[in-house]
């Protein structure tokens, strides 16, 4: 049980640095007159983000098994639309040398599928052994 703590710690505190990040050093290009996708695509993030961080924290509370696989379940399914946002689902910048391309969507991606990860890793600790 203690693992699955350290686990929910551990990914609310990933996604909190990316929220943090986004709004500096992992920061989109600046809105100026015009809008760039970067800039919805670092709001969507930190949308996702904060409800992985609540999911995860809500997470720390409960004991239950069959809450915990549910929980866990939505914050995978967050997580990879998360990795899905920047590039795919949004349009970034078409020049690679700008901050989205170079700094955001690693950040998030990344992010993201280190979160998948241990979700995933939560999921197979979480299960029931097979009856014989």
């Amino acid at each position: 049980m203690l693992k699955i703590k350290i686990a929910d710690i551990a990914i609310a505190a990933i996604e909190g640095v990316l929220v943090a990040g986004l709004f500096s050093f992992w920061s989109p290009c600046p809105v100026g007159e015009h809008i760039m996708g970067c800039h919805w695509v670092s709001n969507v993030t930190v949308a996702l983000s904060s409800a992985v961080i609540l999911l995860s924290l809500l997470k720390l509370l409960s004991g239950e098994v069959l809450f915990r696989r549910g929980i866990n379940s939505a914050v995978l399914l967050i997580s990879l639309i998360q990795a899905f946002v920047p590039g795919w689902l949004i349009a970034i910048c078409a020049h690679e040398h700008m901050r989205c391309h170079v700094y955001s969507q690693p950040a998030v991606v990344t992010v993201a599928g280190i979160v998948a990860l241990i979700t995933i890793g939560e999921l197979v600790l979480d299960r029931k052994p097979a009856a014989v």
